[in-house]
């Protein structure tokens, strides 16, 4: 006896069950990959204003830091309890504004590729994995190194270190809350 129920018209059915699994498996995997392609613009909309305000938080708060040194020269006047030179203090904010910078365009761009369905610039890194990298290298750094610099510096918190300690808890908590 054939496995072939009937042949004609060009069309063959297999009674087969291995077949009709097989194309089951084809028709939820196909389902699948068409959930996994929707966008999820929330999610997408909150990560990027997130690290957009960490990141203005960032350079805000190096630009007072500088101008307070370079511009008004109260770094030089004030008595500070400052352990390392000023001046390494702008170069090492500097540095984790720039560092700030990168790992905010590479999570946007990560970003942007995982919801058409493509892999990472480099090195396979999905978003979960340079947000780890963000608070790892960037957040918590960035935290103490302004709690360090004000509290030497004024005693107090300055308004931009407000700022940059408000978007660098809210780059945290979003961080750490995302998938």
């Amino acid at each position: 006896m054939s496995d072939v129920a009937s042949v004609g018209g060009g069309s063959m059915t297999s009674k087969s069950t291995l077949g009709m699994y097989s194309t089951r498996s084809a028709a939820s995997r196909s389902r699948k990959r068409k959930q996994n392609k929707i966008i999820n613009w929330p999610t997408i909309f909150r990560e990027t204003f997130t690290n957009l305000f960490d990141l203005v938080g960032d350079w805000v708060y190096f630009f007072a830091i500088y101008s307070r040194h370079y511009v008004d020269g109260d770094a030089d006047e004030e008595e500070n309890n400052m352990l390392v030179d000023f001046e390494k203090i702008i170069l090492v904010l500097l540095f984790f504004c720039i560092l700030s910078t990168f790992l905010t365009l590479w999570t946007i761009q990560t970003t942007a590729l995982a919801a058409c369905g493509r892999k990472s610039m480099c090195c396979n890194c999905t978003v979960p994995r340079l947000s780890l990298l963000g608070i790892v290298l960037e957040d918590l750094p960035q935290f103490v190194l302004t709690c360090y610099i004000d509290y030497s510096l004024v005693g107090s918190l300055s308004p931009a270190a407000v700022l940059n300690i408000c978007s660098s808890l809210s780059a945290l908590v979003v961080r750490l809350t995302s998938r």
